[in-house]
């Protein structure tokens, strides 16, 4: 799924890429195919995708505990509390807003975006959906400790964006301030925006920021992009410092202010040894690659209309005695009926191979042929 073309997407890069916010309207035109009222009640009544990890509700900034709306359920997985349909709808007409986590997971199409996201950012991709009622507002000012790209898909929606830029923010308790401490830092705001649907809204990491729907039943998806940082380093490299016999050595309850010096020495000098060595280089080389998510999405169409995969077994072989051929383990040989000997010649030039397949290549053999084919090396156990 293609959303910049590649003009707009350098462009995008060279003056906004986590420098700027940025407005485009109407770039989704499909949007109503990957998101919408009908599909969110769809996905809402999947109940037990839904736990107090991935589905919230706030009123007027305030989070609503999990208890005010969830109720016991006996499903497959046991009991377990599940957002309660009743509840959840009574708090909706009262104003609340819903947030649903890594909604990407729950949908094809919107797992298609998330790794659209990862391709053009290199980042790793998580989508939260808000769901929110008219001048009832799910977060007051904040700034995010990811970029963020907010798709819109249903009603308006206006976005404030304030003067400042908190500096590479994360997600600690260091950057969690209250609401009071929010509203003084986020500052004036500079610029206001309104989202309809198909419209999208990039805002930088830090930027500060907030929204609030101009019509019932606004709903958008805000695709968070966090990148490789140098203090994720520090897990990936741990083990090291684990097997580093210095590290794990004991410092002495009555050390002197000299020998704490030394141990502060040694320590440092540990540590840059680690870092600057080339196996630190390529973890971190490595590391940066394999940051975005995998996202991955079942195709049973295409197996089904491949069909069947069959492996060819590594410890037999076809060899030619004569004018026959046999097949044989190094011990024993057994002879290949000459109707099946062109077949078994091209299966065994293969790694792996459908009964589609063999049929394409050989439309002058008749398919049953094929099959008697296929079924004697199986029952042979020479192909699985």
């Amino acid at each position: 799924m293609e959303i910049f073309s590649d003009e707009v997407q350098m462009n995008f890069y060279k003056d906004n890429f986590r420098k700027n916010y940025l407005y485009k309207p109407g770039l989704l035109v499909n949007h109503n195919q990957i998101m919408s009222i009908d599909i969110l009640n769809e996905l809402l009544s999947m109940k037990n995708i839904w736990n107090n990890k991935n589905f919230s509700m706030t009123l007027n900034r305030k989070t609503i505990n999990y208890t005010n709306f969830s109720s016991q359920n006996l499903d497959g997985a046991g009991i377990n509390f599940r957002p309660d349909i009743n509840m959840v709808q009574h708090l909706i007409s009262k104003g609340a807003s819903i947030i649903l986590n890594e909604i990407e997971r729950y949908s094809a199409e919107l797992s298609s975006l998330a790794s659209y996201f990862q391709k053009i950012t290199h980042g790793r991709c998580q989508g939260n959906l808000y769901f929110s009622m008219e001048s009832h507002q799910a977060l007051g000012p904040h700034c995010d400790h990811h970029d963020v790209f907010a798709v819109h898909f249903e009603g308006k929606k206006v976005w404030n964006i304030y003067e400042t830029i908190e500096k590479n923010p994360i997600n600690h308790t260091a950057f969690k301030y209250s609401e009071e401490e929010r509203i003084k830092k986020a500052g004036k705001i500079i610029d206001q925006v309104t989202l309809k649907p198909g419209d999208l809204l990039y805002i930088p990491r830090g930027q500060y920021h907030d929204a609030v729907a101009s019509e019932n039943g606004a709903v958008h998806i805000a695709f968070g992009l966090t990148y490789f940082k140098p203090i994720d380093l520090m897990s990936s490299i741990w083990d090291k410092f684990i097997l580093n016999e210095f590290m794990r050595s004991d410092i002495k309850v009555d050390s002197s202010s000299q020998e704490l010096k030394a141990i502060l020495a040694r320590f440092s000098k540990e540590i840059e040894k680690t870092i600057n060595s080339e196996k630190t280089e390529e973890i971190l080389s490595r590391s940066i690659k394999n940051w975005p998510y995998e996202i991955q999405d079942y195709k049973l169409k295409q197996i089904v209309s491949e069909g069947r995969k069959y492996n060819i077994s590594k410890s037999v072989n076809l060899k030619k005695q004569g004018l026959d051929y046999f097949l044989t383990n190094g011990k024993d040989n057994v002879l290949v009926p000459k109707e099946f000997v062109i077949l078994t010649q091209f299966i065994f030039k293969q790694e792996i191979f459908t009964y589609k397949f063999i049929v394409s290549q050989f439309q002058n053999i008749p398919e049953q042929t094929i099959k008697n084919c296929i079924k004697n090396l199986q029952n042979m156990e020479i192909i699985n």
